[in-house]
């Protein structure tokens, strides 16, 4: 079945609350407790239902159809990977073949993209009307819960954004985005979409109100005020607000007391459950996914799917320094060949299971660095030693060098492939890479010169939402 934003507020309104329903709205992470009926009238219940959110940035169920979609579970990590010119589907027939052939159309395309961030912003739209109705008292609890739910509502409109909506800066924002969505809806709401630049300014607002009401304290797993500082380095660098994003990420980098991973620790990392630099990670419960091969790390993993593989550019790009620690990470494919990333090893030997990287500080060092760079007033001295910082972590024998825009673009590439930014980095600045040649398999009429300018690079709305809402109009072409 397919599920649009009607359908959404409809199974979340039907039964006899708003809290407890078959979508498991309240399900903690790692239990499956739910906020006891009818009502969020505590700080212990804002906790218990802030919870919520960050299981559903895993995944969440249909429960008009008891589906199960994998948000950064797996295809909001997938998509840009395949999608772009570091990382390729296997073969013909892996589970992320649509993916990176750029094949989604309206009919077909993956629900989870759309779906879950809208339960999402449900979820925290319930939270936060609870909270604004003055009916749970202010303490700092209370307040911190309101905060974190205001940056995920955030995070899933900007990410709705680069899915569905023309890059900033192809048009200062003024092609059409995604609804956005800041209060509860019923069922027979017909949001329409707003345009990007909108949609950028509710998710900055969102993320300034956040700021006041968060708290600094490190609690694995959960979104801080230094997290919501490194998100706003990154939206503000979607947006060409280089001198915003400059100040941010500086302002993460020197003061929130994250760290990177030495060099000697940079391959063990990704298989512990926590380490210096995770700003923001999503910890997943071995209980709850242990059993879930539709996760990551399966789709990853020689032992299951293994669908998702090194191009030979990037292998390339990688093997220019034979001394790159972050050649340790290569492993034999299906096929004996050594072109897997290995950022999805499993915890405690179980593949499927692996936490998800949603902001580390090193990606805050090379946004650092890109702004630096493209400010105002440029800062050669701080871009050349943000980058400095990743490269020597990389390989200690590396010296400083002068930062460059091309040198900050191929070390994210290095650094950050299989985390879910390679397309984005590619759109965000209107940038055009080839996909040939190499062992891929793509046709002529695949996508294989990725640009802004081609419409299968946003993604299509599903169209049981465009049947279902007059509102809403198609991105152009499909």
């Amino acid at each position: 079945m397919k599920t649009t934003i009607n359908t959404i507020f409809a199974a979340m309104l039907t039964g006899a609350t708003l809290l407890s329903s078959c979508d498991d709205y309240l399900t903690t992470l790692p239990g499956d407790s739910l906020v006891s009926e009818g009502a969020i009238t505590t700080e212990e219940d804002t906790k218990t239902a802030v919870n919520g959110l960050y299981q559903g940035l895993i995944s969440a169920t249909d429960p008009t159809s008891n589906v199960s979609y994998n948000y950064y579970g797996t295809d909001f990590i997938t998509r840009p990977e395949v999608g772009g010119d570091d990382i390729q589907t296997r073969m013909v027939g892996d589970r992320t073949e649509n993916f990176y052939r750029f094949t989604d159309r309206q009919n077909n395309a993956k629900e989870s993209l759309w779906y879950v961030p809208y339960v999402l912003i449900n979820r925290a739209n319930v939270l936060l009307e609870a909270i604004e109705e003055g009916n749970i008292p202010m303490t700092d609890v209370t307040k911190n819960s309101q905060g974190e739910a205001l940056a995920i509502r955030a995070l899933a409109h900007f990410n709705l954004l680069i899915t569905y909506g023309t890059p900033y800066q192809k048009d200062n924002g003024a092609s059409l985005g995604v609804p956005v969505v800041t209060s509860v809806l019923d069922a027979t709401a017909l949001p329409e979409r707003l345009t990007v630049a909108q949609g950028y300014e509710a998710v900055l607002t969102d993320l300034t109100n956040a700021l006041n009401l968060i708290s600094e304290n490190k609690t694995y797993g959960h979104i801080n005020r230094w997290g919501v500082k490194a998100l706003m380095a990154r939206v503000n660098l979607y947006k060409g607000n280089y001198d915003e994003a400059y100040n941010y990420a500086k302002d993460v980098v020197e003061h929130s007391g994250y760290t990177l991973v030495p060099n000697s620790e940079y391959i063990e990392m990704w298989g512990k459950r926590e380490n210096s630099e995770s700003i923001f990670d999503l910890d997943l419960s071995s209980t709850m996914y242990s059993g879930s091969r539709e996760l990551i790390g399966a789709v990853v993993a020689p032992s299951s799917y293994g669908a998702m593989v090194a191009t030979t550019d990037f292998l390339n790009l990688l093997n220019e320094d034979p001394s790159d620690v972050r050649l340790g990470l290569l492993i034999n494919d299906k096929e004996g060949k050594k072109r897997v990333i290995n950022k999805y090893p499993g915890l405690d030997g179980n593949v499927i299971v692996n936490n998800i990287r949603v902001i580390r500080l090193s990606d805050i060092y090379l946004i650092g660095a890109e702004a630096a760079l493209r400010k105002n007033t440029p800062d050669q001295k701080l871009a050349d030693e943000y980058l400095y910082q990743i490269r020597h972590r990389a390989n200690p024998n590396n010296t400083k060098i002068t930062a460059t825009i091309d040198l900050i673009k191929k070390e994210r590439r290095k650094e950050l492939v299989m985390e879910g930014h390679r397309l984005y980095d590619i759109l965000r600045v209107g940038d055009t890479v080839e996909r040939k040649g190499g062992t891929h398999f793509l046709n002529g009429e695949d996508l294989i010169t990725v640009n802004w300018n081609d419409y299968r690079t946003i993604m299509p709305i599903p169209q049981a939402e465009i049947d279902a809402n007059p509102q809403i109009k198609q991105n152009p072409s499909y």
